[in-house]
This record gives structure tokens, C-alpha cells and sequence, in this order.
């Protein structure tokens, strides 16, 4: 009852507090015992602009689960957030694969300590390509943020692939679109992974 009152009154309220987080991964999954790090430059396009650098960790737990673990610091001063992606529907044939991710974590904006709560349907879909493994995706996170001040509700529209190319075992690069729709930073990202191991899974 409480998160829906925040989250009506989190549509009304004017704030300086704006949700920035990325998702910077696709549905897909690593296999178990396989660990990957990652670095994320992100352009913060709107409200002032700046840019932010996150680094992040990814561990698979389940056939259809993950972890991440990641930090950052720029625009944002500090901002450290822990994910878990939940994929029960893998992409197979011609269906997509589909789930969520959930995460929480806090952060440090100008005067503002921010804690926030994030949930983020997820959707991606696999194209072979000449040059490689092309892994376009689409999430659309909900961001619940508390200030010492306030709660309010963020959101916006995650646009991105992965891509593999045929020659790069060991590299995963990355681009992702992020259009405000409420509260949030609109921004431009890029990212690359490195697996603790060549060999990658994905499913197939």
C-alpha cells in the first residue's frame, strides 16, 4: 500500500533526485562457474548533462539466472548497485528470451544520498551476422528512489545490443540508448565485457 502511494505521488512531485542507472546486458546468460568484468562510459544527455564510468562484475548462478555487482562515479558523484537478472524464457527459435531484472543500490548526487530500488522487464533476441553474434534488447526500468526529502518513481526506455564479434573470443562490446520518460537522465552508453574464460555459452 505504501510503495503505491509513493509511486502516484512519485508522478506529481518535482525533484532533483533522477533515476541514471543503464542496463548494459542482455537476456542472454553465461554458463555456470563463468565470471565476467566489464567497463561502461555512460553520456548523460539532458538535466544538466556530464558523463558517468561504472565498472561491474557478472557471475551466473542458475541456467536462467545472474548476478552483477557494480560501481561508478562521475556526473553521479558514487553509486554502487547490486542486480539479479531472472530469465525463464530463453531465446529459442523464434521466440525471445524474456524475464527481469531486479536490483537495489545507492548512490551520491551533489547534496542528495540516494537509495534505489529498480525493476526492469527485459526482453532480447539473437542475430547471427558475417561479422558475428548481434544481441539487441529492450528494457523499460522502473526505479524507485528515496531521499531524505522525498520518494518518487522514475522511468525509462532501455535501448541496446551486445554484440560478439566472430574473431573476439575473449571481448563483448556494447551500445545502449536511455530516453527519459519520467524522472530520469536520458543517455547514450557503451560498454565491453572480458570473460574470466574464452569460451562463452549461450545456450546453444
Amino acid at each position: 500500500m505504501n510503495f503505491a502511494k509513493y509511486f502516484v505521488l512519485g508522478l506529481f512531485l518535482t525533484s532533483n533526485a533522477h533515476a541514471y542507472l543503464s542496463i548494459a546486458e542482455s537476456g542472454e546468460l553465461d554458463p555456470q562457474g563463468k565470471y565476467q568484468v566489464g567497463v561502461e562510459p555512460q553520456l548523460l544527455t539532458n538535466k544538466g548533462g556530464g558523463a558517468n564510468v561504472n565498472v561491474f562484475i557478472d557471475t551466473a548462478i542458475s541456467e536462467s539466472s545472474s548476478a552483477r555487482v557494480s560501481m561508478g562515479a562521475g556526473a553521479v558523484d558514487f553509486n554502487a548497485f547490486a542486480s539479479f537478472k531472472f530469465i525463464p524464457f530463453p531465446d529459442v527459435d523464434n521466440q525471445p528470451s524474456m524475464g527481469f531484472r531486479a536490483g537495489a543500490g545507492i548512490a551520491r548526487d551533489e547534496e542528495q544520498n540516494l537509495l534505489q530500488l529498480q525493476f526492469s522487464p527485459l526482453v532480447s533476441k539473437k542475430f547471427d551476422t558475417e561479422y558475428g553474434l548481434a544481441v539487441p534488447y529492450l528494457a523499460v526500468p522502473f526505479t524507485f528512489l528515496n531521499t531524505k526529502e522525498e520518494n518518487l518513481v522514475a522511468t525509462n526506455l532501455s535501448i541496446g545490443s551486445e554484440f560478439h564479434y566472430v574473431d573476439w573470443d575473449q571481448v563483448t562490446l556494447g551500445a545502449e540508448a536511455g530516453v527519459d520518460l519520467n524522472k530520469s537522465y536520458s543517455y547514450i552508453s557503451i560498454f565491453a565485457t572480458f570473460p574470466f574464460e574464452s569460451q562463452k555459452g549461450f545456450g546453444n
